[in-house]
């Protein structure tokens, strides 16, 4: 199985509506630039495989690497994370308020604003 084969469906796919266009816009947002378009979903989700396998084609002809796709990796689930002391002191209140965790109380925000 080549690589283009192997990572094809396993990119995350952006599906948005484009009124300007009149069509369906696929991104790929693992794959820098690499979008398509179609009339219907399902044209566009073909498209978009399509798409893919072009990119993957050219970053193995320029012997550039592929990109992992983010559902092939594995997460820890921590972040070091560096914030001003203000915004730490401040999220600390704000968690010490509602009774949580520090950790717990930016989870749920985080969970919150994607």
């Amino acid at each position: 199985m080549s690589k283009k084969t192997k990572y094809n469906f396993k990119y995350q796919l952006e599906v948005t509506w484009s009124a300007e266009d009149k069509a369906y816009v696929v991104n790929v947002p693992e794959l820098s630039g690499c979008m398509t378009h179609g009339e219907t979903v399902e044209e566009a989700l073909q498209n978009a495989k399509e798409a893919i396998g072009v990119y993957i084609e050219s970053l193995e002809a320029r012997g550039l690497p592929i990109p992992e796709p983010l559902s092939e990796k594995k997460f820890s689930g921590k972040i070091p994370l560096r914030i001003a002391p203000s915004l730490h002191r401040d999220l600390m209140t704000k968690a010490k308020i509602s009774k949580m965790s520090l950790n717990k109380f930016i989870e749920i925000k985080l969970k919150k604003a994607i």
